[in-house]
């Protein structure tokens, strides 16, 4: 039967050490990030908005790297990627569903930055396409849920008028079930 030599023995106990200080490095990088992302956060909110809405495209520009004037998901993922998230591919199909207005498979600037500016939570209302659609979606959420509360109200007073007009004809529903009254 074989056996390791010292030196062997010792690349594996200095390998097993390694890997624990990677981790506490990826770990540290991890917290790093964050609270940066806090500070570049609060950074950017002191930006004028026609500043950094030309920040913002300077950065997509810079991600699209075949010149389309759209993110696909590979770029996107690499943008978010340099910003610091690394998204699952599930987490990046929920980014494109909620982002990519018109379907088309890709992220154009106008959806890139609102897309920026509510991650870094950055309020922002305007007259651009994204807006108008998220607004347009909110509202007709909006109505229907309105609706829906209309509806049930609706059905409450027929219920009770029906109840009312039950009862003034006869008896009670139920009377008379009591106990041994079947």
């Amino acid at each position: 039967m074989a056996t390791l030599t010292k030196a062997e023995n010792e690349v594996i106990m200095r390998a097993r050490s390694l890997k624990g200080e990677i981790a506490e490095v990826v770990q540290l990088s991890h917290k790093t990030l964050e609270a940066a992302s806090g500070q570049l956060a609060d950074y950017y909110k002191t930006i004028p908005h026609g500043e950094l809405s030309e920040r913002i495209k300077l950065s997509f520009d810079a991600f699209d790297l075949n010149k389309s004037n759209t993110l696909d998901k590979d770029e996107l993922r690499e943008a978010l990627a340099e910003m610091g998230k690394r998204p699952t591919e599930d987490e990046l199909n929920v980014l494109f569903s909620e982002w990519d207005l018109d379907g088309n498979g890709t992220i154009e600037p106008d959806e890139f930055d609102h897309m920026v500016r509510q991650s870094l939570q950055i309020t922002h209302t305007c007259l651009c396409r994204v807006c108008k659609v998220r607004n347009e979606a909110a509202a007709t959420k909006e109505a229907a849920e309105v609706k829906a509360i209309q509806d049930a109200e609706a059905a409450r007073e027929a219920l009770a008028r029906k109840a009312s007009s039950g009862s003034a004809k006869g008896p009670a529903m139920g009377a008379g079930k009591g106990k041994g009254g079947r």
